[in-house]
């Protein structure tokens, strides 16, 4: 059986009220059967903390996919992170999972009026640099703060923190992923 690696901060690992869940892990088990699927993502994390991550949380396994997914935290403006410093550090992450094996997921949509410090103009920066990773790596991608957006209701998918997402946000996020997996898995046997 194939292992795909859920590898990102907590959009990845299903965090709610406070607390990781295993929602994102069970719910791409149901829709992705062949697939072990294991999640080692670290709420909170960065692409800085992500790259000394990837030596415990990665590399140990024989993996065939990784979901790479960060950027939330990395757009956060107290953080301070730059848009060339998460692109460098994107890079990394995917030169050491090996773009073969990489999907990547760009930073989520956050509702900005509640929660200031993630500031829609740098999301939306941090979103452009993870699109053009994935050009230079011809890696496939989903810009979900683009597929929320365009439900038309994205801050109906958020949790009352703004940041996080709820019942809704969960289903739409494992829907799209499994699309995702399932695209790379067509691309990958023909």
């Amino acid at each position: 059986m194939k292992k795909l690696i859920l590898f990102g901060d907590s959009l990845l690992a299903g965090y709610i009220d406070g607390h990781a869940t295993n929602i994102v892990t069970q719910g791409l088990q149901e829709k992705l059967p062949n697939f072990t699927i294991i999640n080692n993502s670290v709420p909170g994390t960065t692409t800085e903390e992500a790259i000394d991550f990837y030596e415990l949380r990665v590399k140990p396994f024989d993996y065939d996919l990784v979901i790479l997914s960060l950027g939330t935290n990395d757009a956060n403006i107290h953080f301070g992170l730059s848009a060339g410093r998460y692109a460098h550090n994107l890079q990394v992450l995917v030169d050491l999972i090996g773009a073969d094996k990489t999907l990547l997921m760009g930073p989520s949509y956050t509702n900005w009026k509640i929660v200031p410090d993630q500031a829609w103009p740098k999301t939306l920066q941090f979103e452009l640099v993870v699109e053009e990773c994935h050009i230079e790596n011809n890696i496939p991608f989903l810009n979900f703060a683009k597929v929320m957006r365009k439900t038309g209701h994205p801050n109906n998918l958020l949790q009352k923190d703004g940041i996080h997402l709820n019942q809704e946000g969960n289903k739409l996020l494992i829907e799209k992923l499994a699309e995702l997996v399932q695209e790379k898995e067509m691309v990958t046997t023909s």
